[in-house]
């Protein structure tokens, strides 16, 4: 059995090591909640400091600011709402961090004389860029804390690639504010230099050095368990969104640019066309790609996400019992484990071993033994907790998580289940008699923080096998230390 232990933990890159998050609706705890109170400052102070600055941005102009390398001149855009909102969104959750971005930039919009709409629209692309960045955090299983060099090299990527997708609403400032070509080149490259530079050179060294211990203190202020995964539907939704609302901005850009042209209404084409006419067509056939663009964009993302969600749930159980397998105890252990801590409980695990369950297929054939685990797991699933998780755990072995469980509690429950399997043969109503089984128990269980989940496991094995030399078909705990 130990050796099998073992092998059970699948390799660190399988494992999910991106940000994890709380919902902005955690606030309403700060009336009860002194920790909260805390975050609630913190996000007041960062919502201020962002506008403060974003307002700066654009009456000290520091758009676009010339740089230079050697003989190279680089225009590089100062915007340091776009560092506040990004670590926000890391450490504390993606609408903490969209919240400040997208009113940075409408008071900036506003300050900088566009109008109302054209705000609102603009303000988006601060939003967007932090959720690019996010979502591929998620996505790509980048550890906020950077440690390893593969979470830097995709990091460093997606510095590249948030910036470069949300600059595309430069659009929509330089026509507001009648650029030239050459002058909204600038803006646009100092955007894209500024943030990637900002990202860089002043996230990416915080997030390393700094966010183990910000992280930490963030995780004791809040009363309720951060969530560490995304769903594929969600992500799928939030691709969707991001997509479309790029393609928006990018068609209300090109719009107002052609809006602006200063045409002659005779002005024609050289076939004799009207050319205003013309570009009046190019913009319903923009608008036309645009929303066939944002409606497949969320029906094939929708696609995904079901597929995803279904080869995600097969990929966790074991096909002949249903029983969650291995694989999925090393994603569940930590967020059950994170829960009970914050419970104040404790978790527990009881590992069981069928007795001479290798004499039955001798005797009755492996079909008759796979029939006898499948029945064994719906007994077992009966006789659980709601609350408990089952694991096939290989061959005639399962594991059964007991979150938020007192150790002093498993016995009892691994007794439960030890009574559940010897009250009465399994296969009673097939045509030869009934096939009588006993299981041997091992159970284990911790209080303190944190919790390895092999070593927790391997006392239980160990459990287990006292419990098959003292004559097997009974419960034995782990040794006292």
């Amino acid at each position: 059995m130990s050796d099998q232990l073992a092998r059970g933990l699948p390799p660190i890159d399988d494992e999910y090591q991106g940000p994890s998050w709380w919902h902005l609706s955690r606030l309403a705890d700060a009336r009860t909640n002194r920790g909260m109170r805390r975050i609630a400052l913190l996000g007041l102070l960062i919502l201020a400091v962002s506008l403060a600055t974003g307002v700066l941005n654009v009456t000290w102009d520091w758009n676009g600011i010339p740089v230079r390398i050697g003989s190279l001149e680089v225009p590089v855009t100062i915007y340091p709402p776009f560092v506040l909102s990004l670590l926000s969104a890391v450490w504390l959750g993606p609408t903490w961090g969209l919240v400040p971005a997208y009113t940075a930039n409408l008071g900036g919009a506003l300050v900088a004389g566009l109008s109302p709409v054209m705000s609102l629209l603009f303000a988006l692309a601060g939003a967007l860029e932090v959720l690019i960045f996010w979502g591929s955090m998620v996505t790509l299983n980048i550890n906020p804390d950077l440690r390893r060099r593969r979470d830097l090299a995709r990091f460093g990527l997606v510095c590249l690639i948030a910036p470069i997708t949300a600059s595309l609403a430069a659009l929509l400032w330089n026509t507001a504010h009648g650029l030239d070509t050459a002058e909204g080149l600038r803006v646009w490259r100092g955007w894209v230099v500024g943030d990637f530079l900002q990202a860089v050179l002043v996230v990416a060294p915080l997030l390393r050095f700094a966010g183990p211990r910000a992280r930490a203190w963030i995780d004791r202020q809040f009363a309720a368990p951060p969530h560490y995964e995304v769903t594929y539907t969600r992500a799928a939704m939030l691709a969707a969104v991001t997509f479309s609302l790029i393609a928006v901005l990018v068609f209300v850009g090109i719009y107002e640019l052609q809006e602006s042209l200063d045409l002659d209404p005779r002005a024609r084409t050289s076939s004799g066309q009207l050319l205003g006419e013309r570009l009046r067509e190019m913009q319903l056939y923009l608008g036309v790609l645009v929303a066939a663009l944002t409606v497949s964009a969320s029906v094939f993302s929708n696609v995904l996400a079901r597929m995803g969600e279904r080869q995600r749930g097969l990929s966790r159980r074991e096909s002949l019992t249903g029983c969650f397998n291995r694989r999925a105890f090393y994603e569940l252990f930590p967020r059950e484990v994170e829960r009970a801590r914050r419970l104040g409980q404790g978790v527990a695990v009881v590992f069981l071993d069928i007795d001479h369950f290798k004499n039955i297929n001798d005797r009755h054939g492996h079909e008759t033994g796979d029939r006898v685990l499948q029945q064994l797991s719906a007994r077992l699933f009966g006789t659980i907790r709601e609350t408990d998780l089952l694991f096939r755990w290989g061959g005639e072995e399962f594991v059964v998580l007991l979150p938020h469980t007192d150790p002093g509690e498993a016995p009892a429950l691994g007794e439960r289940v030890r009574a559940a399997v010897a009250e009465r043969p399994f296969l009673a109503n097939e045509s030869h008699h009934g096939v009588s089984i006993t299981v041997s128990v091992g159970v284990a269980g911790a209080a303190d923080w944190p919790v390895d989940p092999d070593a927790l496991l391997a006392r239980a094995d160990a459990a287990c096998y006292r419990a098959k030399e003292a004559g097997r078909n009974r419960v034995k705990a782990e040794a006292p230390a």
